[in-house]
C-alpha cells in the first residue's frame, strides 16, 4: 500500500512539473513567433504539426513557419492557461491576446481562445496541434 501511494505522490509530482513546464513552454513558443526565432519554432512544432485557425485555414508546420517569419506581430500573450497532462501527451487550453501590426497606422488587436496538444518526444516536449475554439478582434 505504501509504495503504491509513493508511486502515486511521485507521479503527481512530475505531472505537476511537466504541467509548469508546459505552462511557461507555451509562452516562450510564442514568444518566439514574436521575436521570429525561427530556429526556436522548429524545434518546438513537432513535424507533423497542424494548426487549425479560427478562420477556419488548416496549415502545418512549414506553412507556418513562413507566416511566422513574415509575421508582424507585436505581442503574444497567454492568460487562463490550464494543463491537463495524459503521460506523454498533454492538452493546453487557454486564451491569446494577440496585438499584430497591419499597416505602418495600424495595429489590430484579437483575442482567442484555443486547444494545444503537446507531446513529448525524444524527451522533448513539442506542440503537435493548435486548435482556435473562439476569436473575437478589438474595434
Amino acid at each position: 500500500m505504501l509504495v503504491a501511494i509513493g508511486f502515486c505522490v511521485l507521479n503527481n509530482t512530475k505531472a505537476q512539473s511537466d504541467s509548469s513546464f508546459l505552462v511557461a513552454f507555451n509562452q516562450q513558443v510564442d514568444d518566439n513567433v514574436v521575436k521570429k526565432n525561427i530556429e526556436a519554432l522548429e524545434k518546438a512544432y513537432a513535424n507533423d504539426f497542424v494548426f487549425s485557425h479560427g478562420s477556419g485555414k488548416v496549415e502545418g508546420k512549414s506553412t507556418w513557419l513562413i507566416s511566422a517569419a513574415k509575421g508582424f506581430f507585436r505581442s503574444r500573450t497567454h492568460d487562463s492557461v490550464k494543463v491537463e497532462m495524459h503521460q506523454e501527451v498533454a492538452i493546453v487550453k487557454g486564451k491569446l491576446s494577440v496585438a499584430k501590426t497591419t499597416s505602418k497606422e495600424r495595429t489590430d488587436r484579437y483575442h482567442l481562445y484555443y486547444i494545444r496538444v503537446y507531446a513529448k518526444r525524444d524527451n522533448n516536449w513539442q506542440m503537435i496541434s493548435h486548435s482556435t475554439t473562439a476569436e473575437y478582434h478589438e474595434k
